[in-house]
């Protein structure tokens, strides 16, 4: 089996501190013009007209120099925009000024243009910074808008990302302001060292051990709104992963306490042509504050193994989110309930990589927080089953306070899957919001005997309006 130590880290760490050079590079350069300049200009701004009238100023001679390239044009409007936020933030008075921050960090972190990226990457890799590049075009005909997002991340755990999309949205007049929406995507994920402690529910905490793993992603998407707010989706994707060992830790390194007799696919890389499709549904249709709002949704998808036999599956995953926040003079948050079922089938003689199996505990390789008393990753087999209740109120924007319970459990085979004997959490969480989604999130959790859990996580690609401009990751 491949060993991570010692080769992965030097050609991961190398990566990062490239992507971090740069990244220093261009802030100093952006900070440099942007952020002084602003200061410089906020003693003579007494009001926010004043700011907007100095940027369209600043666009107006820009147009008049002459013909510029589409690209400078974008990255000139973004400084000037940048300049504009920041500029708001000096004139605007008591609490507003919190909402004119959150303005310009949308627009220091998203929107078209180049932007600094800082999030997690995956539970366990720390912090990681990098870059973004967004950028966006209507067309008239045919009636689309092009959007198109190119990141990279890397923390200095050794932990890199890098990936880039493509997304075709329909733009044309329609009834209920719904399009088709097709996506293209190309991602990389370097990740050496994330925790294994078997397989089931049954597995013990002191089997923990860690692995590495390489995974490259390259999917094609396509969303068609139906009648009755259904959406159809249907995708195909290339898949390659390739598990290593990881000697440069304190625990041992996978192949020390598991075989590939209890570890399908240990010490084997796969490559998948997965293709499959899914229905969802949504009530109401259009978006709403208040009141009581479901979102149901289900795919199945056939992951085809062409080398690493005998490793083909077929995946069912399904989900169901309610929401409702009472309509009061009062405010009393908002409540929420999650179920969420993955189930596996696979040809005679032929199994899950354990690499690919869903997870249960902390959050998985999503981040998707489930269980979260528990371990990252704690839980792991081809079927899982879980339900999450949420409540969450605002303190004072953006600050919110949360509460929540989750059971789940997971399982070997189909059968197993049942609502006895689940595991359990309980927990608190503060949240920072910006718009309508929490950017950073802090959870406190305790139950199910193996002690508690805090969890910390923040992307700033949370910050942006738009889903399909907001970044990669």
């Amino acid at each position: 089996m491949p060993d991570a130590g010692g080769r992965f880290p030097q050609k991961g760490l190398l990566i990062v501190k490239t992507v971090f050079r740069i990244a220093a590079f261009l802030c100093a350069t952006w900070i440099g013009s942007v952020p002084l300049t602003c200061a410089q200009t906020t003693g003579a701004a007494s009001t926010a007209e004043d700011c907007d009238r100095r940027a369209s100023q600043e666009k107006d001679r820009w147009g008049k120099a002459g013909k510029h390239v589409w690209l400078s044009s974008k990255l000139h409007n973004q400084q000037v925009e940048t300049k504009q936020t920041w500029c708001h933030i000096w004139v605007t008075p008591g609490y507003e000024r919190v909402h004119q921050v959150e303005d310009f960090g949308r627009m220091v972190f998203t929107g078209e243009g180049i932007h600094p990226s800082l999030g997690s990457i995956v539970p366990g890799s720390g912090m990681a910074g990098g870059l973004a590049l967004n950028l966006a075009r209507a067309t008239n005909s045919p009636p689309i808008r092009y959007s198109g997002n190119v990141e990279a991340r890397g923390s200095m755990n050794g932990f890199w990302v890098a990936g880039g999309q493509l997304n075709l949205l329909g733009a044309g007049a329609s009834d209920n302001d719904e399009h088709i929406h097709a996506t293209f995507s190309v991602k990389h994920h370097s990740l050496p060292k994330l925790t294994y402690f078997g397989l089931d529910n049954s597995s013990l905490l002191s089997n923990e051990s860690v692995y590495g793993i390489e995974k490259t992603n390259v999917r094609a998407e396509i969303a068609i709104p139906l009648p009755y707010s259904f959406t159809f989706s249907a995708a195909s994707e290339g898949l390659w992963a390739n598990p290593e060992g990881n000697h440069d830790s304190k625990l041992p390194s996978i192949e020390q306490n598991f075989t590939p007799a209890d570890t399908p696919a240990l010490d084997v890389s796969t490559t998948y042509f997965v293709y499959g499709a899914g229905l969802a549904w949504k009530y109401p249709s259009a978006e709403k504050m208040y009141g009581y709002r479901t979102n149901v949704g289900g795919s199945f998808r056939m992951f085809h193994e062409t080398t690493g036999a005998p490793f083909s599956f077929r995946r069912l995953n399904a989900a169901w989110e309610q929401h409702y926040t009472p309509d009061t003079r009062f405010d009393f948050g908002s409540f929420s309930l999650t179920s969420r079922l993955v189930e596996s089938f696979g040809p005679a003689g032929n199994a899950v990589p354990f690499y690919l199996q869903p997870t249960l505990g902390g959050s998985d390789i999503d981040s998707v927080s489930d269980l979260r008393s528990y371990r990252d990753y704690r839980f792991r087999a081809p079927n899982a089953l879980s339900f999450q209740a949420d409540y969450e109120r605002v303190i004072k924007d953006p600050l919110g306070a949360l509460f929540f319970y989750d059971v789940g459990r997971v399982a070997l085979q189909r059968s197993d899957l049942d609502i006895s004997h689940m595991r359990h959490s309980f927990g608190i969480g503060m949240t920072i919001r910006a718009g309508n989604l929490p950017v950073i999130k802090l959870y406190y959790a305790w139950g199910g005997r193996e002690g508690t859990h805090t969890t910390f996580g923040a992307n700033t690609n949370a910050l942006g309006d738009d889903p399909v401009m907001s970044g990669v990751f």
